[in-house]
């Protein structure tokens, strides 16, 4: 899987021996039979009545000459395949299949020619597996190196033969990290070896750890060349942090949540229980009457901004689009908040310098948008401020509207936050004056779910400005 060894052993070198061993006695075997027949054939040109003449010795020499010469190239005819097979076989042994050439037939022979028929019958077979497996190993190292996750693969000697680079950048580890216990103690972790590999019914070992604030969770698994045979562990690296992160904000929001309702049943409770007692004049029933109203309809908004916020969550929204004019909705709602900035001696204007193109958005939650930041403006600007609204055109493409208060600002270590669930910068403050600490939140679902943007500046003491763009089409 994530690589392979061709190994040169003894099979080759018993191989490489029998082919010489085979060129050795053909080649002897074709001598002897040449000179058998040669033999045979110089009696009959013999003188025999004068064997030991200069002339029959000397036909002998010329005969035994021809019949060596002729062995010879019997001899290579058939041994000359056979050596390039032998070579062939040597270069499949070391790996370099690649190299490997077709044999041509240079022999009349047909056991010869069959036998190199068969060998390049092998040789292409061999040819198209490796491909074909070195193709299939490409793919598996493509995948291995686009994961996110990280793998690295050890052997049963415990040394790493596959590592990914999603595995050295989560681990914060390199090449020189090549064996499995190196990478254990970069872990800081006492995990033996041999108790992963010998892991009944194929089981994993988990382990959870912390490397540069990246939470990881590190699983460890056996693999088998069948269900007996142990080859090594595979170890997978994940990046937990964000979910991590969302398990505390759930906690964190569940926690919230129960204090946000505790607090108003709390009073609502008692209240009550204090106008059942009895002996309270009119005014006090009335006046205790009115706090156990204003605690339930802070507690009707909390569970109103809860389910707006988990039809966010559910992708439960359905958004009605539709194209108007925004400078006339940030005028109508201006108008409609007049009371409450009056309230306080505010002065709340809305400026179109140049009138802007229609927005395309939902109509009634840019609405609940702009009420709930001019709302904000006015609660936390001093009596007395000045809370501007502009409304104008970046482009042809997109709209802007400005909220622009004097108020008291925000904090800059605060503004980072300020879309969070239940955050606050003045939790005291932010419930005396009846908020839910979800009102941004929700502002912020609104707009990413309009396609717009949104941003927030603010200084303390100088106030705050709110900039929301929308697009035009």
């Amino acid at each position: 899987m994530f690589g392979q060894k061709l190994y040169k052993g003894g099979k080759s070198n018993n191989m490489k021996m029998s082919i010489k061993t085979c060129m050795i006695l053909g080649f002897v075997s074709v001598v002897v039979i040449v000179f058998i027949t040669t033999l045979l054939l110089s009696s009959q040109v013999l003188d025999t009545k004068n064997i030991f003449s200069v002339s029959n010795i000397l036909v002998l020499c010329i005969f035994i000459v021809f019949s060596l010469i002729l062995a010879l190239i019997i001899s290579r005819l058939i041994t000359f395949p056979l050596k390039k097979i032998e070579k062939s076989m040597r270069t499949v042994a070391s790996g370099k299949i690649v190299d490997v050439k077709h044999l041509k037939n240079i022999n009349k022979f047909s056991e010869i020619e069959e036998t190199i028929d068969s060998y390049n019958g092998m040789m292409e077979m061999i040819k198209k597996n490796n491909f074909d497996l070195n193709s299939q190993q490409s793919k598996t190292e493509i995948i291995l190196e686009h994961m996110a996750d990280g793998v690295i693969a050890f052997s049963i000697t415990r040394q790493v033969v596959h590592m990914n680079k999603s595995a050295q950048r989560l681990l914060k580890i390199d090449n020189s990290y090549d064996t499995f216990d190196k990478i254990i103690k970069k872990l800081e972790s006492d995990l033996d070896f041999d108790k992963i590999m010998y892991l009944p019914n194929y089981k994993s070992i988990d382990m959870k750890t912390v490397v540069d604030d990246n939470a990881l969770n590190i699983i460890f698994i056996p693999f088998f060349s069948n269900r007996l045979t142990p080859m090594g562990v595979i170890m997978i690296v994940r990046n937990i942090t964000e979910n991590v992160k969302l398990d505390d904000m759930r906690k964190e929001f569940v926690a919230n949540v129960s204090h946000e309702l505790k607090t108003p049943l709390t009073s609502i409770k008692g209240y009550s229980e204090t106008i059942m007692n009895g002996d309270l004049t009119y005014q006090e029933i009335i006046r205790f009457s009115k706090v156990i109203n204003q605690e339930a309809n802070r507690m009707g908004r909390l569970v109103a901004d809860l389910l707006q916020l988990s039809r966010f969550d559910y992708k439960k929204v359905s958004w009605k689009k539709m194209m108007f004019a925004i400078d006339e909705m940030a005028q109508n709602v201006c108008e409609k908040m007049q009371l409450s900035a009056k309230e306080k001696n505010h002065t709340l204007e809305c400026v179109v310098n140049v009138k802007p193109p229609h927005v395309y958005a939902d109509r009634d939650s840019i609405e609940q948008v702009l009420v709930n930041i001019i709302s904000n403006s006015i609660k936390y600007t001093p009596e007395g401020g000045i809370i501007r609204v502009y409304v104008g055109s970046i482009n042809k493409d997109n709209a802007y509207v400005k909220i622009i208060d004097n108020g008291i600002g925000i904090p800059q270590k605060d503004l980072s936050r300020i879309f969070e669930r239940f955050y606050r910068v003045d939790k005291a403050r932010s419930r005396k004056m009846g908020g839910t600490g979800l009102g941004l939140s929700i502002v912020k679902e609104i707009i990413d779910g309009n396609n717009g943007t949104i941003n927030i500046r603010s200084e303390v003491n100088q106030g705050t400005e709110v900039s929301i763009t929308l697009p035009t089409k």
